[in-house]
Parts: C-alpha cells; sequence; structure tokens
C-alpha cells in the first residue's frame, strides 16, 4: 500500500480538522463587562474603602496645613531674614534644601501612616481599639522622631541660622498627633469596610 493511501486512510473524509487548520475558534465565555463588575457588591464594598483611604489622607494632610498656620510656631530664624525668606544666593540655596525635609517630612510620615495602619490591621491580632491606639501611638512618635531630626539636621546646615527647640518639639508634637490619627483611622476603615477582614476573636 503506498504511503498516499496510509495518509488518506488515516484522516478519513468527515474526521475533524486538525487543530489550526480550518476549524473555527471556538469564542471564549462570556466575561462580564466592566459595568457590571463595578456594579458588584464585592467591587463597591472595596471601591468605598479605597475612597475612604483617600480621602482620610487628604483629610489628615488639609488639617495638618491649617493647624499650622494657627500654631505659627516658627522655630528657624535667619539673620536678616524671615524665616526661609532670606537674601544672599549661598543662604538662599541652603534654606531651599533645608525645606524639603522640613516641609516633606510630614506628608512622608503621613503616607507611611496609611502603611502601618493597614499593616497592623491584618497582622495584629487584637481588639480594633487597641490595634488602632498602637496605630496611632506609633505613627504619633515615629512621626516625631522623622521630622525633629531631619528638619534639625538640616536646619544647621543653613548658615546665620538658629534653631528655636522649643518650637521645633511643638511642630514635632502635633504633627505627629495628625498622623497618628491617620494611622488609627485606616486601622478602622480596614478592619470595618474593607470585605473579608474581620477583627481576631480575641
Amino acid at each position: 500500500m503506498s504511503d498516499s493511501n496510509i495518509e488518506a486512510e488515516g484522516n478519513p473524509t468527515g474526521d475533524a480538522d486538525s487543530p489550526g487548520q480550518g476549524q473555527p475558534v471556538q469564542p471564549a465565555a462570556d466575561e462580564e463587562s466592566v459595568t457590571d463588575l463595578l456594579t458588584e457588591p464585592l467591587t463597591q464594598a472595596y471601591v468605598k474603602a479605597i475612597v475612604a483611604l483617600y480621602a482620610l489622607l487628604g483629610a489628615g494632610m488639609g488639617l495638618m496645613v491649617i493647624a499650622a498656620d494657627v500654631i505659627d510656631q516658627d522655630f528657624l530664624d535667619i539673620s536678616g531674614a524671615s524665616n526661609l525668606n532670606v537674601s544672599g544666593s549661598a543662604t538662599l540655596v541652603d534654606a531651599g534644601f533645608a525645606e524639603i525635609p522640613i516641609v516633606g517630612a510630614p506628608y512622608i510620615a503621613a503616607v507611611l501612616a496609611l502603611l502601618v495602619g493597614g499593616y497592623l490591621a491584618v497582622r495584629m491580632t487584637a481588639e480594633d481599639r487597641q490595634v488602632m491606639i498602637t496605630g496611632a501611638a506609633g505613627a504619633v512618635a515615629g512621626t516625631f522622631v522623622l521630622w525633629t531630626l531631619s528638619s534639625f539636621l538640616a536646619a544647621s546646615q543653613v548658615d546665620n541660622a538658629s534653631i528655636d527647640i522649643g518650637g521645633l518639639l511643638v511642630n514635632g508634637i502635633f504633627l505627629g498627633l495628625f498622623v497618628g490619627t491617620i494611622a488609627a483611622g485606616t486601622v478602622y476603615i480596614v478592619r470595618n469596610l474593607v470585605p473579608d477582614v474581620e477583627s481576631p476573636a480575641v
């Protein structure tokens, strides 16, 4: 029997075509549309929790600015100038670099408070109140250390500058209180608004 006859017998007329040879592509299983997914209760619950976290962070950052204006506790004085508005190019550059940690550290601390609060909410086996207090206390102390240390070291590099230690500490405490609130609020949101995250039995 010739090879051609063997091939013909191996693939008789009427058999299904081999894959990829004229075989129509089977449609994939019906997938839910984006609108359908967004209307799912689980999706909406997570979206609400995420929005709440963003709102918490935004409110905390905004209140820090308002509180700083109300407290009005300056801690850095440069001879012949008011705070960081100084004359002289060299001093201006130094003051500009010093302003980066002074202004930026509170916002870094606020973002870290979200991470700390979220981590404690999931990992710490305790009641909500204890976890919130733990997160708040850690964030207050951490922010105080972060801001006072970075601000002091940065301000010490500015020529003709005098640092008011009392004002530095007061600012650090108030900033820490606001950041601590963000951490505690994050614990509450993760424990109570995020699905599948429940308070462990104590």
